[in-house]
């Protein structure tokens, strides 16, 4: 499940960066939407059937985090342009980074008292 959120944010970024790109149209940006938001339904609702360790909640944090990070200036290095406004130079992104990193520090932090 979490390759297919990885994948859909991937091409949701494609979309924004090269949107007048052949494989950019192939799928309708509205199912990967419908995709990403079923799939976020889905894990809230099945949440408390599953076994969550705060460790791999931690791991998934920093590497989506990352993974946006590192799509966006790769896209940037390749000459895409966000239509949506989605870049480094927007104060939005840092504040949703920092809140982001808040998020991971205390994510770390409880693993850290869990372990100790």
């Amino acid at each position: 499940m979490d390759f297919i959120v990885i994948l859909a944010f991937t091409l949701l970024f494609l979309y924004d960066y090269f949107p007048n790109t052949l494989l950019a149209n192939s799928i309708p940006k509205g199912v990967l939407v419908a995709l990403i938001l079923g799939l976020f339904l889905f894990s809230l609702l099945f949440k408390k059937y599953r076994d969550t360790n705060n460790k791999e909640i931690l791991k998934w944090e920093i590497l989506s985090t990352i993974y946006i990070l590192f799509l966006m200036g790769l896209f940037t290095i390749l000459g895409g342009q966000s239509s949506s406004g989605i870049s480094f130079d927007n104060g939005f992104l840092w504040i949703v980074l920092m809140i982001s990193l808040f998020e991971i520090f205390s994510q770390w932090k409880k693993v850290k008292r869990i372990e100790a």
